[in-house]
Formats: structure tokens, sequence, C-alpha cells
């Protein structure tokens, strides 16, 4: 019932905005996704896609890279110098959840004393919500960060 649930959540998700491109794909998507959560998700094939954070004019970029175990690089938008690497050594209790309202994806990154939050309501647009909490200042990013480039999908 777990894998049914997150399945069609996913699929939800999957279809709506820019991730609609390709219902084919999304339905795969979807499956995969269903798995991944049941099985343990992959990092490095569950978001993919570039998305803009203007407070800091800087760029998420989620990935796949066949080989490395990097899933998500911030660049600075202007210069594409990267700020930092996230890989599955530098992060801990890596979650893709999927609700009736939506998908979220978040990550602990104690080098950075940082708890990453990004979540996608269901809506017509590509966007993300970003959540960052920072654990030594107790300070928190929330902001709206726009979708760039790529093939925006969930995996």
């Amino acid at each position: 019932m777990k894998k049914l649930f997150v399945a069609i959540a996913a699929m939800a998700v999957l279809t709506a905005g820019a991730f609609a491109k390709d219902v084919t794909k999304a339905l795969d998507a979807a499956s995969d996704t269903a798995s991944a959560m049941t099985e343990g998700a992959n990092i490095s094939e569950t978001l993919q896609g570039t998305w803009f954070d203007k407070k800091y004019n800087c760029n998420w970029q989620f990935q796949v890279n066949s080989g490395s175990d990097i899933f998500c690089v911030l660049k600075d938008a202007d210069s594409g110098a990267v700020i930092y690497s996230f890989n599955k050594n530098r992060v801990k209790n890596f979650r893709a959840e999927s609700t009736t309202n939506g998908f979220t994806i978040s990550w602990e990154c104690e080098p950075k004393n940082r708890v990453y939050k990004f979540s996608k309501a269901l809506s017509l647009d590509s966007d993300l919500d970003l959540d960052i909490y920072h654990n030594v200042y107790e300070e928190r990013h929330n902001t709206k960060i726009k979708y760039v480039t790529g093939e925006a999908s969930i995996k």
C-alpha cells in the first residue's frame, strides 16, 4: 500500500508544470520513485535540473553523474564557480517523501551545520521551495527557487 501511495503522489507531482513534458517518462519516474522510497533512495538519482536562489545569487544543480557520488552542486550564478558539492559522504538522513500535497527532498550536512529541504507543491510551475536551517546559529533561509534549466524531473 505504501508503494502505491508513493507512486501516485510522485506521479501527481511529476505531471505538474515542467515535470509534465513527457507523461510517459513521468509515469516511469513515478514507478522508479516508489521503488526508491521503499528500498532506500539513491541520492544521485532522485532530482534533476537547476534552480536559481535569488537571495544568494546561486544555482542549485541536481544531477546524475555515473560513477560519481555527487548529487547536488551549489554554484555561483554569475561565474559558475562551485561553492559546495553535496555527496553521499557529506550528508546524512537523506529523505525523499511524497504526500498528497507534493514532494520533499531533505538531508543534513554536518560539515556545513545545516539541514536542507527542497519541496515541490502540486502546482503548474516548476519552482521549488527551499528551506535551509543552520543548526549552530539557529537561522533559517526560506525562499522559492526558480527553475532555470535542465530536464526538470523527479526520478
